[in-house]
């Protein structure tokens, strides 16, 4: 626990170990799976550094797209996520098939008539905005229409992968996303240098072993939802029934945070457009995308417990119980808090092993090596930040979470970054200090906002 955190005793301390262990049984997994998927980009990375500098930051900037692209989905996802951990914490079992079933269909809308068709209709434009060069725009732009073309399988997994963590049932996930990333390898690596009968397809290829994993994941996924040993039960036949009081549910549970995904998002292509600013613009955005690649096993591991935070505080509230709720989310706030610090000294110390692993290129190795060692500063600080965000949002606060993140991510990273880049002449470690100090206007608020408990009065109706 986090005593010097508290206002007062919150439960009694019995209750905190098996707390403790059930925070764990479902973030564990959620951190494993979210480490595989860095895996995954960091062997695709590695591939694709082989090809050269130019495609190496092809594939970086085209993946900021995506991720600004793709979080429309998070919208559906996150809020059905809320719903649902509240539905089985007060065991009303055919809510959650409710919500589950009906979030498939609003997911597989939202990849059909809104992501696929703007991903394959602009990402050329998107990529000249951002201010790439002629090769690495013909490079990023294959890539992008591709995995963009493929969307529908990318998000029909997310939308499983949130179903079962409404329910805790994040090890299935782990298993699911186990074998889709199993497959994307050696996908990728035949398709990338063209071994054996493959064409060699070079960045096409690792976009087109990427959809093909995602697409046979989603057939086992649909047999995960289906099958009766869980307490999902999805009707295909009933998804297609609108329900609009539902959906406004999800959006406004979810919007706010896929609202804070966009301006993330779009934080992230600005400072790539700062970046291109820069005296050797192509290294230093290849020393950025590698260091954002790298930094999402931090961020990642925040995310798990933001995710775990989510579950239990909304289970706890759907049974009623806001003061175990409550401890819930200092749990996860306090594990993040002491995982993250042994990840930082890992950034601080051998910052340069890391560089070397994805390139040759000294000068793209000094700059990642200094980003490496100033954001490792904030990153304990972010994991804080992220899981008692992921507390209010289970608690039923959407918005207060997307207001700090959205004007950390907004006036501390790019207003600042713009600052000490450019103006003050910091040069690509300038963008390392404006990341760093977002950290921390972030995580201060979400500990007040927590801390005052309002939160704890929401209700949300099943």
């Amino acid at each position: 626990m986090i005593p010097f955190l508290r206002k007062n005793s919150l439960t009694d301390d019995s209750e905190l170990v098996p707390e403790i262990k059930k925070v764990w049984a479902i973030a564990w997994p959620v951190i494993l799976t979210n480490l595989l998927n860095v895996t995954v980009g960091i062997i695709d990375f590695k591939m694709v550094g082989v090809l050269g500098v130019a495609p190496l930051a092809a594939v970086g900037i085209s993946r900021q797209v995506i991720m600004f692209m793709m979080v429309l989905m998070i919208a559906i996802s996150g809020g059905s996520s809320v719903l649902i951990a509240h539905a089985y914490g007060a065991r009303d079992f055919s809510k959650v098939s409710q919500i589950a079933t009906r979030s498939l269909f609003f997911m597989l809308l939202t990849a059909l008539f809104i992501v696929t068709p703007i991903g394959i209709a602009f990402s050329r434009n998107i990529l000249v905005i951002l201010g790439a060069k002629d090769q690495v725009t013909e490079l990023g732009n294959s890539y992008l229409r591709l995995l963009m073309a493929g969307s529908i399988f990318t998000m029909f997994n997310f939308a499983i992968t949130a179903i079962l963590l409404g329910v805790g049932k994040t090890k299935i996930s782990l298993y699911l996303l186990l074998g889709v990333n199993l497959l994307n390898i050696p996908f990728n690596y035949l398709l990338i240098f063209g071994i054996g009968p493959f064409p060699a397809l070079g960045v096409s290829g690792a976009a087109l072993g990427t959809v093909m994993a995602r697409a046979l994941g989603s057939l086992a996924g649909i047999w995960i939802i289906t099958t009766p040993k869980l307490p999902i039960k999805v009707k295909f036949r009933n998804g297609s029934l609108w329900d609009f009081k539902l959906l406004h549910k999800i959006i406004y549970l979810g919007g706010p945070r896929s609202l804070q995904g966009i301006v993330r998002n779009l934080s992230r292509l600005i400072i790539i457009r700062i970046i291109t600013l820069l005296p050797d613009a192509t290294r230093a955005i290849s020393a950025f995308s590698v260091g954002m690649q790298v930094r999402n096993i931090s961020s990642f591991i925040g995310i798990a417990f933001m995710s775990a935070s989510i579950v239990r505080v909304g289970q706890n509230m759907g049974r009623r119980k806001q003061d175990l709720a409550e401890k819930s989310g200092w749990v996860a706030a306090g594990m993040a808090l002491v995982i993250m610090t042994f990840m930082a000294l890992l950034f601080f110390l051998f910052p340069a092993a890391i560089m070397k692993f994805f390139t040759t290129d000294s000068e793209v190795i000094t700059m990642g090596k200094n980003f490496f060692i100033i954001i490792a500063i904030s990153e304990p600080v972010m994991a804080f930040a992220f899981a008692l965000g992921g507390a209010l949002r289970g608690g039923g606060d959407p918005i207060s979470p997307f207001i700090y993140a959205s004007l950390s991510d907004l006036f501390f990273v790019i207003i600042a970054g713009y600052l000490l880049a450019i103006q003050f002449q910091a040069g690509f470690n300038g963008i390392a200090i404006a990341i760093t100090l977002s950290a921390f206007t972030r995580a201060l608020p979400s500990l007040w906002k927590f801390r005052q408990g309002e939160w704890k009065k929401n209700r949300l109706d099943h």
